[in-house]
């Protein structure tokens, strides 16, 4: 059985558990070393701070095991095919994954899939029965899709919070992410694992004056640690206490981010979308093999 220890623990005092965030138990970051995993997403796993932070811990942390990710969110995007009238400005309403996913699956062919909707799917709307339903059908069928493509695990992440303070009585958007959070976590499926990122979010904003999304939706690099620590803490990983300046100013981060833009944008032309116009599927080229080179350097920096 393969022992997966953290390496040294960087020799820096470790993060408790957010509040909020629990261990998935039976699957961990163990489960991700050497699978092909993407994480799936609107605008913030677009923007991909999250996705750049769990890579760097993996890498930093797990020296001697492999690990392969890949970022591939759409901004807007939703799994409920809705959009509101007048979506950015009226000049295109908001994407849906289904238009690329078989493409996706088929071309990038993961194996862990993590997937964060929810943010856009209310579209910023009072608590819906017709909304609600389109979201619950748009993560059946995200599932549904995923395991007959051959996708061994499935992780959903629930959103974020909508960062606005509003007087009592007042409609506030994050109450409907809260109904959509509390859904995912009563799932059971089999090969499907929820983190409650809504929830660990929630708390930690209620506990400090600051926000982490100026726009209430768009999270800062704070926000975006916070993220990745609440994943990472569902995983059984023991996250090193450390504040975003200096994980972004470490080389082996650099490289990690760099190679999470990389990938990025090559495989999103490869496998093709739309949102406000569509990008045909285009040739990979030599982005596999520039990845590679990437992944030398980081393995030098980790392994050093």
């Amino acid at each position: 059985m393969l022992l997966f220890v953290p390496s040294s623990l960087l020799a820096e005092e470790t993060n408790p558990t957010p509040s909020g965030a629990h261990s998935l138990g039976s699957f961990t970051a163990q489960d991700l070393a050497g699978k092909r995993v993407v994480f799936l997403g609107d605008s913030i796993t677009q923007a991909g701070g999250y996705v750049s932070f769990v890579d760097y811990y993996l890498e930093k942390l797990y020296p001697q095991q492999d690990f392969d990710i890949y970022g591939l969110g759409l901004a807007s995007e939703t799994l409920s095919g809705l959009s509101e009238d007048g979506h950015a400005g009226g000049a295109f309403p908001r994407p849906c994954l289904f238009e690329r996913l078989g493409r996706l699956l088929e071309r990038v062919k993961p194996e862990v899939v993590f997937a964060c909707y929810g943010i856009n799917d209310g579209i910023y709307k009072p608590l819906d029965a017709e909304r609600f339903s389109a979201f619950q059908q748009g993560v059946n069928k995200l599932i549904e899709q995923c395991q007959a493509a051959g996708v061994e695990q499935i992780v959903l992440v629930t959103p974020p919070i909508y960062d606005e303070t509003t007087k009592p009585g007042e409609f506030n958007y994050d109450s409907v992410m809260t109904k959509y959070a509390a859904w995912q976590m009563a799932l059971e499926k089999p090969a499907v694992h929820v983190i409650d990122l809504h929830s660990a979010m929630r708390k930690a904003r209620d506990a400090r004056t600051e926000v982490f999304s100026k726009d209430r939706v768009h999270p800062g690099a704070e926000g975006h640690l916070f993220m990745a620590q609440s994943i990472l803490a569902a995983l059984d990983v023991p996250v090193p206490q450390q504040t975003p300046e200096a994980i972004q100013a470490d080389p082996l981060y650099k490289q990690v981010d760099k190679l999470r833009k990389h990938r990025s944008a090559n495989w999103m032309k490869h496998v093709g979308y739309t949102r406000e116009k569509t990008v045909s599927p285009q040739p990979l080229g030599d982005t596999e093999d520039v990845a590679a080179q990437l992944k030398e350097k980081i393995n030098q920096l980790r392994r050093k």
